[in-house]
């Protein structure tokens, strides 16, 4: 009799079913979010990347205060005042598919996505070039001095890729995923699920769940039911109506998790109507945003008060648009558009997000404001809105979520609102020359002064021009069995999955 074998009559000896046996070797989370791609440098949104980071390890990562800790680099050092960084590697570690992971394979990476202008590019923008100075060592010299770089090589997005799988997949490498990291890919059921398989092999720690499994469930009643019954150990996303029914379960709990996570709705500067700030304005006075957080979240949520959320630096707080009809109707009548006007709001077809667009077009109502829904899958929601400004566009209130999963002001404003790069998150069409530029200064002052002094020009300046409706910074609320250890929201929203196990 082999050890499984024997194993397997342990444990029905001991009243258990082969099933539950098995069970303790799987994790299943259910998500919200459909998955467009297994290319982090690629990844446009949370999901992709917390996924990502199950198959690729990056050169740094984020603890759970979004300090940057050693991962594939033992360290690094800065010279010249900021513009050169030399990253020290740990050795002796493969890819899944054998390739060694030294400091070519890592050269290998950033000028790869530089020259695709993958959707991350951005982060690497002030590179000017790399220098292999031994087979574990790497220089990286900058355009100009950096306050940034390592947060944003720490990013969830930089995991490294096997160069020799990307020489023979090219961009179908977003299907074909080759890491260093603790699992390797076994399926994709595209729209549906994703199953991952341990890796034997892995140079850390070894991997403690057999399987990992992420499953796409928008409708939150059925990713509850799925925890409830154990066909789920992880459930995203759990709504503040459905907490009750997960505190009062002894085999679950409900965890609220703070964040830098800020939800608002891109407004397109640039359609005809959209284009006047007293419109836009005009919509932000409309929505009374207490209401909002107690309607949508329970109260779960803190408001934003600025276009960043208030635990990322140089926060400050801005003056706030009150909920105030009379001054929405005044502003609309002074744009012209006294009698309203029709637009659509683009939503996700989460629960949440469908009771936040419902919530937003009843207020809107009341300034004469008709919006239509159009609600989409979480991926396809985002790469819809590529095409927000294309010709023929009604006006667009966009549901956007951003986190900065570099920990950085600049990742939590200059993807968002700077009109001068690539692969950008700039739903609102945003484009204002003076802003383009403070993103570019606040990257390369080393004075912290100065930095805040910058950023607060920014924020400033963009809640004037209300590129956004403005609503709330997440509280992430979010549930699992209690068995299951090792597994942890990070502030930016993405799943540390560094020690899963069950207990």
């Amino acid at each position: 009799m082999n050890t499984t074998k024997k194993t397997l009559v342990l444990a029905v000896a001991l009243g258990l079913s082969a099933n539950a046996f098995a069970a303790q070797d799987k994790v299943v989370v259910a998500s919200t979010a459909t998955v467009q791609t297994l290319n982090p440098h690629n990844a446009g949104v949370t999901m992709d990347m917390s996924i990502a980071n199950a198959i690729y390890d990056g050169l740094f990562k984020f603890d759970e205060n979004m300090q940057v800790q050693p991962n594939l680099a033992t360290g690094y050092e800065v010279k010249d005042n900021g513009k050169t960084y030399v990253i020290n590697l740990r050795e002796g570690i493969k890819f899944t598919d054998g390739t060694a992971f030294n400091a070519e394979a890592v050269k290998f990476n950033f000028q790869d996505e530089i020259d695709k202008k993958q959707r991350r590019a951005s982060l690497l923008s002030n590179v000017e070039s790399f220098k292999v100075l031994s087979e574990y060592s790497l220089q990286v010299n900058l355009k100009s001095p950096s306050n940034t770089f390592i947060n944003n090589i720490t990013h969830p997005s930089q995991g490294m890729i096997s160069p020799a799988a990307i020489e023979k997949y090219g961009e179908d490498i977003k299907s074909h995923p080759v890491g260093t990291g603790r699992f390797v890919l076994n399926k994709w059921i595209r729209g549906s699920k994703i199953v991952m398989d341990a890796n034997p092999n892995y140079w850390g720690e070894p991997v403690k769940v057999q399987h990992l499994e992420f499953r796409a469930v928008p409708e939150a009643g059925s990713r509850l039911a799925m925890l409830k019954s154990g066909q789920a150990q992880v459930m995203l996303q759990l709504p503040t109506t459905m907490k009750p029914a997960v505190s009062g379960d002894k085999k679950l709990d409900a965890i609220a998790s703070p964040s830098i996570i800020a939800r608002y709705y891109a407004i397109n500067t640039q359609n005809p109507i959209l284009a006047n700030a007293d419109v836009r304005r005009a919509l932000n006075y409309a929505i009374n945003k207490n209401a909002f957080k107690k309607v949508v979240f329970s109260g779960q949520a803190d408001l934003m008060e600025s276009v960043i959320p208030n635990k990322i630096e140089t926060f400050e707080v801005q003056t706030p648009y009150g909920y105030d009809v009379a001054k929405a109707k005044e502003l609309l009548e002074k744009a012209g558009y006294a009698d309203g006007f029709e637009a659509v709001i683009w939503a996700k077809n989460t629960t949440t997000s469908m009771r936040a667009a419902e919530f937003i077009q009843q207020q809107l109502s009341a300034i004469k404001v008709k919006t239509t829904i159009v609600p989409r899958d979480v991926a396809s929601h985002y790469s819809a809105g590529d095409g927000i400004n294309n010709d023929g566009t009604p006006p667009v209130l966009f549901d956007s979520g951003w986190s900065s999963s570099s920990g950085t002001v600049d990742w939590a404003t200059r993807p968002l609102f700077s009109s001068k790069q690539d692969g950008t998150s700039n739903y609102s069409y945003y484009q204002n020359a003076k802003v383009d530029q403070w993103l570019v200064d606040g990257q390369k002052t080393l004075d912290p002064v100065e930095k805040a002094n910058i950023y607060h020009k920014v924020q400033s300046t963009i809640w004037n021009d209300a590129a956004g409706l403005w609503t709330t910074v997440d509280t992430q609320l979010w549930a699992k069995s209690k068995k299951v250890k090792g597994i942890n929201m990070l502030p930016d929203g993405s799943l540390a999955i560094t020690d899963v196990h069950y207990e």
